[in-house]
């Protein structure tokens, strides 16, 4: 499900999907108890990347149920509601215009890690992409 640019929910989403550093990943266990953990994400091309250590819960998660559910932290007091339903996938492929905007977008938090992201990118060299299903948004 791709967003509808021309509208200015759908144009706000996007937006926030592209500035925010953060978002909550929501994956399900194999005895049905929910799992969240925050992550760092890129939103490209109408999905969301997300990189992983190997053999983690949320793979693990994944692997068994690709249903996840991600969310935005909220803004102003409780507002600008973002959450995305989707499907994951775990990559075995990865895209260069991908790899090069992740990269851009996290530079400063991977070097004051004192990492560069060839460093990063071989301990969490497990890439999951969600593609959204359905978007549930407002802003109060």
């Amino acid at each position: 499900m791709a967003l509808d640019l021309t509208q200015a929910k759908d144009a706000h989403v996007d937006q926030r999907l592209k500035q925010e550093l953060m978002m909550w990943l929501n994956s399900v266990r194999a005895n049905g108890r929910p799992h969240t953990v925050p992550v760092w994400f890129l939103w490209h091309n109408n999905q969301v990347f997300i990189f992983s250590q190997p053999g983690k819960q949320k793979i693990r998660n994944v692997e068994r149920n690709p249903y996840v559910t991600l969310s935005l932290d909220t803004r102003d007091g409780g507002g600008d509601i973002v959450i995305i339903e989707g499907e994951a996938r775990l990559e075995q492929q990865q895209d260069a215009a991908m790899l090069q905007a992740y990269a851009s977008k996290y530079a400063e938090q991977i070097k004051s890690m004192g990492w560069t992201f060839e460093n990063m990118s071989k301990e969490y060299s497990q890439l999951i992409s969600v593609t959204p299903t359905k978007f549930i948004s407002w802003n109060d």
